[in-house]
């Protein structure tokens, strides 16, 4: 595989000082990772699931206009409150990147107990309302930087 996504070993997790040194040119195209565990089904409470999803994605530009933001929320927050517009938001003493992906760049890897495994595989451990949740294809999202990584 020529792409580089990182092992579940990587590590992840930047300060708001590193992303915002990170994304010194708003609006130009950067890689970033993330990883999320995922709370397993009961049956399967021992398990650790990971996922480490790679993607193309930009910050600090206008989102609105976006087809792809077509009756989604762009400007003023759900929840939360900028820390640093319009690049980082707070919340409940988190913080997190607020990044717009780009559609089509998003790639997923999949890992139970350090593992890799495919996506029906991952499914199996997760409760069936789990396994029902879309995956974006881009537009605007919300990370935990504590989640984040540049590539």
């Amino acid at each position: 595989m020529s792409e580089m996504i990182p092992s579940p070993a990587a590590t992840f997790g930047m300060s708001r000082a590193d992303f915002l040194a990170r994304i010194n040119r708003p609006g130009a195209f950067q890689k970033f990772a993330w990883a999320s565990r995922v709370k397993p089904a009961a049956a399967h409470r021992g398990s650790d699931l990971v996922k480490i999803s790679t993607a193309v994605a930009r910050t600090g530009v206008g989102y609105e206009n976006l087809a792809v933001n077509e009756g989604e929320e762009t400007g003023s927050l759900p929840w939360g409150e900028w820390l640093e517009y319009p690049y980082v938001v707070e919340h409940k003493g988190n913080e997190y990147a607020r990044l717009y992906l780009k559609e089509g760049t998003i790639r997923t890897r999949y890992f139970v107990d350090g593992q890799e495994v495919d996506r029906d595989t991952f499914g199996e451990y997760l409760t069936p309302s789990a396994r029902k949740s879309s995956r974006p294809k881009g537009g605007t999202v919300t990370i935990a930087l504590v989640n984040l990584t540049a590539l």
